[in-house]
């Protein structure tokens, strides 16, 4: 099996606690596990503690420095770093150039995300007709409709990626990828997960979301949890989620803070957090300092039990979507004014 993720020297300790829970989960179903770091300036240090802290497992590590995409295409002066709030989550655009040429076949995965259970059967999935297998994200059809996809057309969150590289250098999609930012002028929303999104449209095969379990999906009950995403399109039902919710594959803590277990205590995951953590030998990494807002608050007070989650249920979804659903399209529009300056 092969696995990549990208990391700057900032993201150290959680990139070493997602490898870390690979291995764990996955060291009995697979004879060989390669783990390939895009390395957008990882201290030499820093890469000696990882080095050491994997050492303990069946594994191979390689360190790619994202340095080598500047040199991939003349095309790539519109990725420059002072465009883009984030260099790093670029790389995985480019992970077909990157990794070596005999590798047909990579899961990518976000440092924010723990692997709790066996990766076996995501790596048989047959994609062999799709560029990537992925899960659909928590995305409305206002937000879908701005980033110039229809209601039709499936939006997926790229923080997981099952990756089909042959058909990628097959298809030439770094060329493809490029053609639309400077097409947009890097005037898209969520970065690099946008352009995949709008080049790839229905070539990506759409699997359980025990794969990427996010957010409020999480830890409170179907109903709440699509309504608090503002989820108003089509999305798994119940039983998938619920489903997902009992027997999670990866965990995606993304977004605020308030969704991430080594910073909030009272996150359902937390404990099993510090667990990698310790593994990793990085708890320092736990820090439950964070000052959550009060909306934050509530909602940690309100998931707590059946009781609050009930209460949540009964917020009229116009008014949740008008709050939440309002400052996300807030965010894209000073994302577009931002990269209209530059």
């Amino acid at each position: 099996m092969n696995i990549v993720l990208a990391s700057d020297d900032n993201y150290v300790p959680l990139l070493t606690i997602s490898i870390v829970s690979v291995l764990e989960n996955n060291q009995n179903d697979f004879e060989e596990i390669n783990v390939f770091i895009l390395n957008d300036g990882i201290t030499n240090q820093n890469i000696e503690k990882i080095n050491n802290r994997l050492n303990k497992y069946d594994c191979h590590v390689s360190f790619i420095k994202t340095k080598n995409i500047e040199n991939l295409n003349s095309k790539i002066v519109s990725l420059e770093r002072d465009n883009i709030s984030s260099f790093t989550t670029y790389s995985r655009l480019f992970i077909s150039s990157l990794i070596p040429n005999n590798i047909d076949k990579i899961i990518y995965i976000d440092c924010d995300i723990l692997n709790v259970d066996s990766l076996k059967h995501l790596w048989n999935e047959d994609i062999s007709d799709y560029y990537c297998a992925a899960i659909l994200d928590c995305c409305n059809t206002t937000i879908q409709e701005m980033l110039g996809i229809s209601e039709e057309d499936n939006y997926i969150n790229a923080g997981m990626l099952c990756i089909n590289l042959k058909k990628w250098r097959e298809d030439n999609v770094e060329d493809k990828f490029i053609e639309f930012i400077m097409n947009n002028q890097n005037r898209f929303y969520q970065h690099d997960q946008g352009i995949i999104n709008n080049t790839f449209k229905n070539k990506i095969k759409i699997i359980s979301p025990r794969y990427n379990l996010q957010g409020y999906f999480q830890y409170m009950s179907y109903k709440v949890s699509k309504k608090f995403s503002c989820i108003d399109n089509e999305y798994y039902s119940k039983e998938i989620m619920d489903d997902a919710r009992e027997n999670p594959i990866f965990l995606h803590f993304c977004a605020a803070d308030f969704f991430r277990p080594w910073q909030n205590e009272k996150h359902p995951y937390a404990e099993v957090y510090k667990h990698y953590a310790k593994l990793a030998n990085f708890e320092s990494v736990i820090d439950y300092t964070a000052n959550f807002n009060g909306k934050q608050r509530l909602f940690q007070k309100l998931s707590e039990n059946k009781i609050g989650d009930f209460i949540l249920g009964l917020t009229p979804y116009f008014l949740v979507k008008n709050v939440i659903n309002k400052n996300a399209v807030k965010e894209m529009e000073m994302e577009f004014e931002k990269a209209k300056q530059n």
